[in-house]
């Protein structure tokens, strides 16, 4: 291997562990730490009912209302796995929200975390429109339809 070749190679981040780093920061409460993984254009789309929510103010407005209110209302989940790819992250998880009712209703997620240069560039979540009706909150009203 050519020294050009290892100096581009130590160059480039591990984006895979960026994206644990993500969830982690996220489990944590972390706003800056969690925001500080994507890149300046972020993106949310949200998959079967293919809405986008775009841009670092909007991200930034969902995980202010994630932090606030939504991650009060997880009651616990089961991590599923994670699998590693060239150009993506994906993590499998069953999420148990609590209602104010006191029911609680298990939702099936798969959140693909899609490598950009130097950072994610967003969030790519399949999982039932409830769910995305309670984590994001007022946001879901902005979304853009995905054509």
């Amino acid at each position: 291997m050519s020294d050009s070749t290892a100096s581009r190679d130590d160059a480039t981040p591990d984006l895979a562990a960026l994206a644990l780093r993500h969830i982690e920061a996220e489990g944590r409460g972390d706003l800056e730490g969690t925001l500080a993984t994507f890149e300046d254009d972020a993106f949310f789309e949200l998959f079967p009912c293919a809405l986008r929510i775009t841009g670092r103010e909007r991200v930034r407005r969902y995980y202010d209302h994630f932090f606030a209110v939504a991650r009060h209302c997880v009651a616990g989940y089961v991590d599923h796995g994670t699998t590693r790819g060239a150009h993506a992250m994906a993590a499998e998880m069953t999420v148990t929200l609590a209602y104010p009712d006191g029911s609680r209703r298990d939702f099936r997620t798969l959140t693909v975390f899609p490598y950009g240069t130097h950072a994610l560039r967003g969030e790519r979540i399949y999982a039932d429109t409830e769910f995305f009706r309670v984590i994001f909150g007022p946001l879901l009203a902005e979304a853009e339809p995905i054509p």
